[in-house]
């Protein structure tokens, strides 16, 4: 018996301080227009598209789910951008400037049906699943 709660407490030890040294990836974000999300479910199986003609101002946020689902932003996070093109996958930097918001019009001006905006986040906590939003 002795040896099983060894074992026991080893195992829970080694578990604790290898979860402490990961802190990568800790905290959900969500891309935001306006303040409202624009994946339409915060599930591995969201989707976010967007109209090239969408209007407002892009942030990227935490957010704390609501019981019906709604998304509740949680202070805005600087982010950069990246613009996939359709056709050939090939991703380029949007700017070199680093933003904490961005008015949508600015970012779709340079997008054509099809390509996706990706957004990157500069903080290795900030979880950012949804991360790509197609153009439409």
């Amino acid at each position: 018996m002795r040896i099983f709660q060894t074992l026991l407490f080893c195992c829970l030890v080694s578990t604790t301080v290898l979860s402490g040294q990961n802190s990568d990836f800790t905290n959900c974000t969500a891309v935001l227009l306006n303040n409202k999300m624009v994946v339409n479910e915060y599930t591995p199986t969201g989707k976010c598209e967007l109209s090239i003609d969408a209007q407002g101002v892009f942030t990227v946020q935490p957010v704390s789910l609501g019981d019906n689902g709604s998304a509740e932003p949680q202070g805005k996070h600087r982010f950069k951008i990246a613009i996939r093109d359709f056709n050939t996958k090939t991703m380029i930097s949007f700017s070199d400037q680093t933003y904490m918001e961005i008015d949508a019009s600015k970012v779709l001006s340079q997008c054509r049906k099809g390509d996706a905006i990706v957004f990157i986040t500069l903080d290795r906590q900030l979880a950012l699943p949804h991360n790509e939003v197609v153009v439409k």
